[in-house]
């Protein structure tokens, strides 16, 4: 299957694989309609395609608007300077999923490495990730090694009650 750039037509099949992904990290993404379905939506329609020069997504599938099989994102984040990364930018690759019955094809190696060329290209020469245990190998495959430092998490809202 073709790697390609994701469009606007393609929104309903990432929000779908989104759902997909949070199966798989073990989060219940809910029915069709939950609330954060209608989020996602505006929030790729911001990203995908031409809105944002500082962010791709790439999948693997049909043509836009047809079932994809994978899907991934990177994007460009703003951080201090400093003496290796004079212009403060890093990379910053997410929202990595293959579609369960593709799985094992190849095709999140061939996302990962289109991301990193994409993001080389505008002169991001380092790039960050959190990688779940099913898709590490995929990450080490890359030439991707463990943070230097830890990543931390604070939450400082509840996270909302589980659906019954």
């Amino acid at each position: 299957m073709q790697l390609r750039t994701a469009t606007r037509a393609d929104i309903p099949e990432l929000i779908r694989l989104r759902a997909v992904a949070l199966e798989a990290l073990g989060v219940d993404p809910g029915p069709a309609e939950a609330p954060w379905r209608n989020i996602a939506r505006g929030w790729f329609a911001e990203r995908v395609g031409d809105s944002r020069p500082d962010c791709t997504c790439l999948v693997v599938g049909g043509g836009p608007g047809e079932p994809l099989q994978a899907a991934g994102m990177a994007w460009v984040t703003y951080h201090l300077p400093d003496p290796r990364r004079p212009d403060g930018r890093r990379g910053y690759i997410d929202g990595m999923v293959t579609e369960a019955g593709a799985r094992g094809q190849g095709h999140a190696g061939r996302i990962v490495t289109g991301l990193v060329d994409w993001l080389n290209g505008l002169g991001v020469h380092f790039v960050q990730l959190h990688a779940s245990s099913a898709g590490a190998s995929v990450y080490r495959a890359a030439g991707f090694a463990a943070a230097r430092y830890p990543g931390m998490d604070l939450i400082t809202a509840p996270e909302p009650a589980p659906r019954p």
